[in-house]
């Protein structure tokens, strides 16, 4: 059953596109269900842009799996475009443990930088 968790418990993270791969290439990611797969194979992540995970959920423990698995909210860098797309993949429990988590003054840029993709009119 689904759970939803503290903002502290992991807060938000940063990955390379390595450490994308990463989390797609890892076995147990082929028993969730929203998977990094068509992103990445259809070259729409950018190569070298840091992307942005924030979890959002809980799944629980996952027999399969063998440990708990989040969804997360992933903002990417389109691949040739300057333009993030947001999508919610799931994320094995080490895999996010090993992301690097943003301090206070990257997060007030973070947000920044997504609300400055928005139109002015979501804004208010």
């Amino acid at each position: 059953m689904s759970a939803q968790f503290s903002p502290g418990e992991y807060g938000v993270m940063v990955a390379s596109y390595a450490e994308l791969l990463e989390i797609r290439d890892d076995p147990r990611s082929a028993f969730l269900s929203a998977r990094m797969d068509p992103l990445i194979s259809t070259g729409r992540v950018d190569r070298g842009g840091l992307h942005i995970f924030m979890p959002m959920l809980e799944n629980g423990y996952r027999e399969a799996v063998g440990e708990r698995s989040f969804r997360c909210y992933l903002w990417f860098l389109e691949s040739g475009k300057n333009v993030r797309s947001c999508v919610l993949i799931d994320v094995p429990e080490s895999g996010l443990s090993a992301l690097r988590r943003l301090g206070q003054g990257a997060l007030e840029k973070v947000v920044l930088n997504l609300l400055g993709e928005l139109p002015i009119e979501t804004l208010s």
